[in-house]
């Protein structure tokens, strides 16, 4: 007698191999319908007797998530990480990591993380991103497996995401700047994208909304974009005082505290002082950000609840069949933390 493989069965069958070795390992984890092809195909070709589907007890199984990040030495990594690990650890998940090669979250790699980790045969996966491509969800389709996203939301996302309300707290950034007597403020923002149907990052909308809404003085010269690095930061810094003269930039809201940062290096580096001659507020509130001189004063995201929140959406997904709600936007509280790199200043420049 011949018998099939697993490889058989997926073909057979006409789903993935993580998806028929779910079903032969952990049925509890597949949808009844899916099973039950994947059982008949078993039969038909010979896998293994059937009493070993009967045997099978999900409660003595372990579950394992892949966790996909672009950069793992991303500051805010190690945060989102610790909420991540705490909830898998308490509840006996086993965590499968993937960095990005190109660390960009384009068609390719995100081919490449979801195919390692399906080798891996993961029962999920949590996918962390400030920047998802508008093309990925035709990949998503492909797992047959829950994924959650931590960052980041896509308009046309299948997906559930936590996160901040990024538009809001970047209105609320300015608003602080403005209460501090600012009046020209820059915006050093994400990377122009495909992302949103409006062609920009949500904290720049935020910060437009909130120019519009104070009647600020405003031109394409008052903002310039990087790729959320420290060395974007500084290049971006270094375009924004390039104009200077001609904007009169008092304060610089920065998309994240890695490139406020390294435009506060650059400030530096051009002779100028942070907040004395030009104030500087970040997004984030990473750990470090509390160590620079002068210390950021930034927009604080809850990396470790949000982490933490990612896991507890698999636990109930699977605890409740897969019937848990699959898509929406779950906003986590954000807040600002004042520290030194803002001044208040009396004179509107």
């Amino acid at each position: 007698m011949v018998l099939a493989t697993i490889q058989d069965i997926a073909d057979y069958v006409g789903i993935s191999i993580a998806t028929v070795s779910r079903a032969l390992n952990k049925p509890a984890l597949v949808n009844a319908e899916t099973r039950e092809r994947v059982m008949q195909a078993a039969k038909k070709l010979n896998y293994f007797d059937t009493a070993k589907f009967k045997q099978t007890n999900v409660k003595n199984t372990k579950i394992s998530l892949g966790v996909i990040i672009p950069y793992i030495t991303s500051f805010f990594f190690g945060e989102l990480f610790s909420g991540i690990s705490r909830v898998a650890q308490e509840n006996n998940i086993d965590l499968i990591l993937y960095e990005l090669k190109s660390g960009k979250m384009n068609e390719e790699g995100l081919s490449e993380a979801f195919s390692f980790v399906q080798q891996h045969l993961v029962d999920g996966i949590i996918l962390t991103s400030f920047h998802m491509p508008a093309d990925y969800d035709k990949l998503v389709d492909t797992l047959q497996i829950p994924v959650v996203l931590l960052l980041d939301s896509h308009e046309s996302a299948k997906l559930p995401a936590y996160k901040v309300d990024d538009i809001r707290a970047s209105f609320d950034a300015v608003a602080y700047l403005v209460s501090r007597g600012h009046r020209r403020i820059g915006m050093i923002s994400a990377m122009l994208t495909q992302q949103h149907d409006r062609g920009e990052q949500l904290r720049l909308k935020g910060y437009k909304q909130a120019v519009d809404f104070y009647g600020l003085p405003f031109s394409e010269s008052y903002v310039a974009y990087g790729d959320m690095r420290f060395d974007d930061g500084y290049r971006a810094m270094k375009e924004l005082l390039a104009e200077r003269e001609q904007t009169g930039l008092t304060a610089v809201f920065a998309a994240s505290d890695e490139m406020a940062i390294g435009a506060m290096r650059c400030i530096y580096d051009a002779g100028l002082r942070v907040p004395e001659d030009i104030s500087v507020m970040g997004f984030d509130n990473l750990s470090v950000s509390g160590i620079t001189t002068p210390k950021l004063t930034t927009i604080e995201q809850p990396f470790g609840e949000i982490g933490a929140e990612g896991v507890k959406h698999m636990i109930r997904h699977f605890a409740e069949g897969g019937k848990f709600p699959e898509k929406g936007q779950f906003y986590l509280a954000y807040k600002i933390i004042e520290r030194e790199s803002v001044a208040a200043i009396t004179l509107d420049k």
